[in-house]
C-alpha cells in the first residue's frame, strides 16, 4: 500500500498524511450486509456516529451512499505537453529533492518521463516519506498543475511510489463520495471495496418482475461504484435502475400509512342529494362538467366504509370551493359535521363567510373557530360543536386544539395543504372516529407526479376554469417606469374598479414587509389622495384585518395595499388590477396565487409584476414564464423544474423526496411505473415490501404517521 499526501484548506502543518485506497481491501473479521458498519476495518465508535449522522447504520447502507461525481486517473499525461491548471495524472522518475528552508519549510521534487518535467512542492516531509522520495525512484501523481516559480508544479497531489509490487495504475474511475467533516475520500474508498465483496448477496427483489433489459441490482451498484468505461450519468441504465427501486421504496412507504385504514370503518356517507339539489336551485351557475366528475368521485368514497383520502387539484379559480361544499352537505345530510381548515385566518373567513351565505338558506349552521376568538364567542361555539347545534366549523389550526370536540365528525377538509405539516393533518383526523379527508391545494403538479407523492391519496383534478372568466393581462415592468403605471391605475379608478398593490415578504420578515407595506401606502396615498386605500399585513390585529378586507369587499376603500397574506381565498370581482412590487423575490406558484385575485369578474384584468433592475437569470426566467401562461399546471411544471421537487412541494422537513439516487421531475417516466410494481409486491411478496422501505427510506421518515 502506498501513501497519499492530502492537504488540508491551506497547506501546511495541518496537512495529514492518509492510505491510498487500493480498493483490494478485506475485512479482519467475518461480516454481513446487515452487520453494523462497525464490523468494516477503520470503522472505529467515533465513525460509526458520524456514519450514523448521514443514516449509515449498516454495512448494506455503504453500497447505497453512491457517488456524487467520479474523476479520469486511467490515463497518463506527457509532463511535456502539461498546462497550467490541467488536472491530471502523470508518472516519472525523481531527479532532485530539494529542502528549501526558510520560514515555512518546503520540499520540491523534480520528476521526469522524457517529455518533460514537473516540480511537486511539498509542506511538512515527514520522514517515512523522505525515505521514500529518493531521486531514481518512479512517482505517480495525481493532482492539478499551476504555473510556479521554476515552471509548472503540482502542490500535494496524491501519490503512489510506481516501482513497487503492490503499485496498481487506476483500471476504474476514481469516484468521490458525499461525505461530513473528517471523513477522507480514502475512507469511503476502503469501506465501498470491502462492501462490495458482499454485493452480489444483496437480495434483489424486483428482479423477477423487470424485463431482461433492466441490469441486476448488484450489477448496478458494481458499475456505479467502479464504473471502467464511462461515468455513469443518470440516464445509465444502472442508475436508472437504482433511481427506480428508490422510487418504489419511498412509494411503498407513503401507501403504507394507508393500509391500516383502509379496513377501518369510516362512516358510510350515501344520501339522496336532497341538499345538493336545493342548494343547486339558488345559485346563479352550474357547475362545470369538471367538477361534476370530482364531486362523482368523492360521493363515490363517501359510500364506502373505507374511509375517503383524496387529493384535489385545481388551478386558480377553478372552483375548488363549491366541491368542498357538494362534499359538505353529503356529509351534513347523512347527520355528520364537517371540519374545514384552511392556513391563514383572512382565507378561513373569507370560507366561513362564503359557507354562511350558500348554506344558511338551506338550515345549516356554519361556525368560525379562529385564534383570535374572543373569550365568550369561543366558549358558546365550542359547546354548539359538542351538541351538534354547529354542523359546519371553519377555521384555522385552532380546530386540532384539544378543548374542541366534534359530536359526530364525519369529513375533514383541508385546504391549500402543501401548508400543513404531517402532525397536523394527523391532528385533525384523530378528532372523529375514523373521518373520511379531502385536501384540495391550488398548486398543482403533474399527475404522475402527483401519485407518487401522494400514494396514500387518491388524486383529482378540475381540469377546467368556469365560463365568465376573463383572461389575465401579464406585465412585467421594471420599477423605474412607475409613472407610466400610475396612468394606468388612474384609468382603472375612473371606470370605477378597484386595484390591489402587493409588496411580497422580504427575507421571511414580517417586519420588513411591514416596512415595504407601509412606504408604498404613503407613498400612493401622495400620488393618489383622492383614493380612499387599506392597509393590511401580516402584524395586524384579525378583527383589523376582516375590517380591512370586508371594507374593500364593500368597495369602500378602492386600493389595497397588501402583504402576501391576500394570495389564497379573497374574492372581489371588482378588482381587475393587481400590482405585485419586487416580483423578482417571489416563486412562480404564488405569483400565480397572487395573480389568481384578480379576473374574477367580467372586466379586462391585469396584473403587473414590477421588478428591480438587474434581474438573475432564475428571477427572469420565473417572470417570463408568469407573462406567457395563466395555466397553472404549465406553471406549476416549470416551477418544479426551476425549484426541484423537494422545495417546490414544501416536504423536506419530513424526510420525504431527499432522495440519493432518483430526481423524480427527471425520473418522471420511472413514476408511471410503480403502482404497478407496487400491487404486485404488495400482493405477492409482502417481506419484500418492508425490506425496500428499511433499505432506501430507513430511518428518515416514519410514513406510518402520514395519516
Amino acid at each position: 500500500m502506498g501513501w497519499i499526501w492530502t492537504k488540508s484548506s491551506t497547506p501546511g502543518p495541518g496537512a495529514r498524511l492518509c492510505s491510498i485506497a487500493t480498493e483490494q481491501v478485506a475485512a479482519p473479521t467475518p461480516f454481513y450486509l446487515q452487520s453494523s458498519v462497525s464490523a468494516l476495518r477503520g470503522v472505529g465508535p467515533a465513525l460509526v456516529q458520524r456514519l450514523q449522522r448521514m443514516d449509515i447504520w449498516r454495512v448494506q447502507d455503504v453500497l447505497f451512499h453512491l457517488p456524487s461525481r467520479y474523476q479520469d486517473r486511467r490515463h497518463l499525461l506527457p509532463m511535456g505537453s502539461l498546462l497550467p491548471e490541467q488536472e491530471g495524472a502523470v508518472l516519472g522518475e525523481i531527479t532532485q529533492v530539494e529542502h528549501l528552508r526558510g520560514r515555512r519549510d518546503q520540499w520540491l521534487v523534480t520528476l521526469s518521463d522524457g517529455t518533460g518535467q514537473l516540480h511537486i512542492r511539498l509542506f511538512h516531509m515527514l520522514p517515512p516519506m523522505r525515505a521514500q522520495w529518493q531521486p531514481g525512484r518512479r512517482l505517480w501523481c495525481f493532482g492539478e498543475t499551476r504555473a510556479g516559480y521554476q515552471g509548472l508544479e503540482m502542490v500535494h497531489p496524491e501519490w503512489q511510489m510506481a516501482d513497487q509490487p503492490q503499485f496498481q495504475a487506476p483500471t476504474h474511475l476514481t469516484p468521490f463520495y458525499p461525505s461530513t467533516q473528517g471523513i477522507t475520500q480514502a475512507q469511503w474508498r476502503r469501506w465501498v471495496a470491502q462492501a462490495l465483496t458482499l454485493v452480489d448477496q444483496l437480495p434483489d427483489y424486483l428482479a423477477k418482475y423487470l424485463g431482461p433489459a433492466w441490469p441486476a441490482l448488484g450489477e448496478g451498484l458494481r458499475l456505479l461504484h467502479e464504473s471502467a468505461e464511462e461515468v455513469p450519468t443518470p440516464a445509465h441504465p444502472a442508475w436508472q435502475r437504482l433511481a427506480l427501486e428508490e422510487l418504489l421504496a419511498n412509494h411503498l412507504a407513503i401507501r403504507a400509512s394507508r393500509v391500516g385504514s383502509d379496513a377501518a370503518g369510516a362512516p358510510v356517507i350515501a344520501g339522496n342529494g336532497t341538499l345538493w339539489r336545493r342548494f343547486l336551485q339558488q345559485l346563479s351557475f352550474k357547475p362545470t362538467t369538471a367538477q361534476e366528475r370530482v364531486i362523482g368521485e368523492i360521493n363515490e368514497n363517501l359510500a364506502q366504509a373505507r374511509p375517503m383520502r383524496r387529493l384535489l387539484q385545481g388551478d386558480v379559480g377553478s372552483g375548488k370551493t363549491l366541491v368542498a361544499a357538494a362534499a359538505a352537505l353529503a356529509a351534513v345530510e347523512q347527520q355528520f359535521q364537517v371540519a374545514l381548515m384552511a392556513p391563514t385566518e383572512i382565507l378561513a373567513e373569507q370560507l366561513s363567510t362564503r359557507f354562511a351565505t350558500w348554506l344558511a338558506p338551506l338550515g345549516v349552521e356554519v361556525g368560525y373557530l379562529v385564534g383570535g376568538l374572543g373569550q365568550k364567542a369561543r366558549r358558546l361555539l365550542l359547546e354548539a360543536i359538542r351538541e351538534q347545534r354547529t354542523q359546519i366549523i371553519v377555521g384555522t389550526q385552532a380546530l386540532f386544539q384539544e378543548d374542541v370536540q366534534f359530536a359526530r365528525l364525519g369529513l375533514v377538509i383541508i385546504d391549500e395543504q402543501h401548508r400543513f405539516g404531517v402532525d397536523q393533518r394527523r391532528q385533525l383526523l384523530e378528532k372523529g372516529q375514523i373521518p373520511h379527508l379531502l385536501v384540495m391545494t391550488a398548486t398543482p403538479i403533474p399527475r404522475t407526479l402527483a401519485m407518487t407523492v401522494h400514494a396514500d391519496l387518491d388524486v383529482s383534478v378540475i381540469d377546467a376554469l368556469p365560463p365568465g372568466r376573463s383572461p389575465v393581462e401579464t406585465l412585467v415592468m421594471a420599477d423605474s417606469r412607475r409613472g407610466e403605471l400610475m396612468a394606468r391605475m388612474r384609468h382603472r379608478l375612473a371606470d370605477g374598479e378597484q386595484i390591489y398593490w402587493v409588496c411580497p415578504l422580504i427575507e421571511e420578515s414580517e417586519i420588513l414587509a411591514l416596512q415595504a407595506a407601509e412606504t408604498s401606502y404613503a407613498d400612493l396615498q401622495a400620488a393618489l389622495p383622492e383614493i380612499p386605500m387599506g392597509l393590511i399585513h401580516g402584524r395586524l390585529p384579525a378583527a383589523e384585518k376582516a375590517q380591512v378586507m370586508a371594507d374593500f369587499q364593500a368597495g369602500k376603500t378602492r386600493i389595497l395595499v397588501a402583504t402576501t397574506v391576500i394570495e389564497v381565498g379573497v374574492d372581489v370581482p371588482n378588482a381587475s388590477l393587481m400590482v405585485i412590487e419586487h416580483a423578482e423575490r417571489m416563486g412562480l406558484a404564488q405569483l400565480h396565487q397572487l395573480r389568481g385575485r384578480v379576473g374574477r369578474g367580467e372586466r379586462q384584468s391585469s396584473c403587473i409584476l414590477m421588478y428591480h433592475p438587474p434581474l438573475g437569470a432564475k428571477a427572469r426566467a420565473r417572470l417570463q414564464v408568469l407573462r406567457d401562461s395563466r395555466d397553472g399546471f404549465v406553471i406549476a411544471r416549470k416551477d418544479l423544474e426551476l425549484r426541484g421537487p423537494g422545495e417546490y412541494l414544501g416536504t423536506r422537513q419530513t424526510g420525504l423526496l431527499q432522495m440519493r439516487v432518483a430526481d423524480m421531475l427527471r425520473d418522471e417516466a420511472l413514476l408511471a411505473e410503480l403502482p404497478t410494481l407496487a400491487d404486485q409486491l404488495e400482493r405477492h411478496d409482502p417481506e419484500a415490501v418492508q425490506a425496500l422501505v428499511q433499505r432506501w427510506v430507513g430511518r428518515r421518515l416514519d410514513y406510518s404517521q402520514v395519516g
